[in-house]
């Protein structure tokens, strides 16, 4: 699946921030940012911006804050990536494994 065939309806969020909490079971580099912008988010997952890189199927925990000052701990994987040339980031793509999003965002969009 790619970043523009998807089930849940995506909503831009770029107030909502998150966290990598662990890659692939480890803690994350002291090194590098592990936190940022979500470009949009669905209830089975989000697309962030990042200079880091991940490989597709990395397994991450990460914690979504969400725009009303709640916060949700969520276990995925990468699905997709895509380079921006200009910048040198990449846009990523995290598929929810384990439980959906629970946010406010989406009870108008039910």
């Amino acid at each position: 699946m790619d970043a523009k065939t998807r089930e849940d309806i995506r909503l831009p969020c770029g107030a909502c921030r998150y966290e990598i909490l662990s890659v692939n079971g480890k803690e994350p580099d002291q090194s590098q940012q592990y936190q940022g912008i979500i470009e949009n988010i669905s209830k089975g997952g989000f697309c962030f911006v990042t200079s880091m890189r991940f490989e597709l199927e990395d397994r991450i925990t990460a914690k979504i804050i969400f725009t009303d000052g709640q916060s949700q701990e969520t276990f995925g994987r990468i699905c997709y990536c895509n380079e921006d040339g200009e910048s040198g980031d990449y846009a990523y793509g995290f598929s929810i494994i384990n439980g959906f999003i629970r946010s406010r965002l989406f009870s108008h969009h039910a």
